[in-house]
Formats: structure tokens, sequence, C-alpha cells
């Protein structure tokens, strides 16, 4: 794989895209994913290693501890060498949020639709008729179910 798609922005923007492909959940990872780096901590949940005693700067890099120190360490070394084309690590956030943020409001329009349409259906399902359902009410007493 080149360097260009393991970049964060990169995946977030292919998760994005996939998920208005028909995978909406796919937005939820997004955001789950990369939530510490875009939305930061969340308060309630605090640092947990830090309490356990470990170094404090080992927990700050958040999820993606380990990915993010190994990016570091490859940008060190080829600083010189990189090219006009590269991005900034301040343009690969800035995409990222824009991305993750996208998936946010995509994910809550399609939950929003989603339960609005199961409570709409489940109110009025007597107003809906057979033609709604998968099996006539009838077939139940041949099924056994």
């Amino acid at each position: 794989m080149s360097r260009a798609t393991n970049r964060p922005d990169t995946i977030a923007k292919q998760m994005f895209f996939v998920g208005l492909l028909g995978l909406p959940w796919l937005w939820i990872v997004n955001i789950c994913f990369f939530f510490d780096r875009v939305y930061g901590r969340l308060p309630c949940c605090g640092d947990t290693t830090a309490a356990a005693g470990e170094d404090s700067e080992e927990t700050s890099a958040g999820i993606l501890g380990m990915l993010e120190s190994n990016e570091e360490d490859e940008e060190e070394g080829n600083a010189d060498t990189r090219n006009d084309c590269t991005p900034s690590p301040e343009e690969i956030q800035k995409e990222l949020c824009k991305w993750v943020k996208g998936s946010t409001i995509g994910s809550f329009i399609y939950t929003s639709l989603f339960l609005s349409w199961i409570i709409v259906f489940q109110v009025n399902k007597d107003n809906f008729g057979q033609k709604w359902f998968v099996y006539s009410q009838g077939d139940e007493i041949l099924t056994g179910w």
C-alpha cells in the first residue's frame, strides 16, 4: 500500500463514501475510530492509563497512539525528502475533520429517518393494510409461529 492510503484523512474519506453507497453503519464506525482526533477525548472517559501510573505522553496520543508515533518517526526521517504535493499535518487534520463531521451529519440524518420510519410503521401498522406485510395474518396459524 502506498503512503497516501495510510493517511487518516484518506481512510475517513473512503469510509464516508462507502457509507454513501448503502452502508451507513460505516459512518458510525468512522466517527468512533477518529473521535479522539476530531472531537477530543470525552471528559467522562478520562485518561485510564494515566490513572494506572503509565507515562502521560503515551496517553495523549489517543487510540491511534502507536500509528501516530510511527508516522512521526517516519516524517522526521523523511523531512528533507518531502514533496510539495504532500499535505502538511494541519491540512490532513482539516480534511479528517471534514470527512468525520460529514459522517456525523449523515449518520444522524440516516438514524433519524430510520427511527421515524419504524415509529410511524409501528404506530400505524393497522392502517397500512395487508400489502405492507410479508405474509398475511392467516399464514401465522399455518406456520405455528
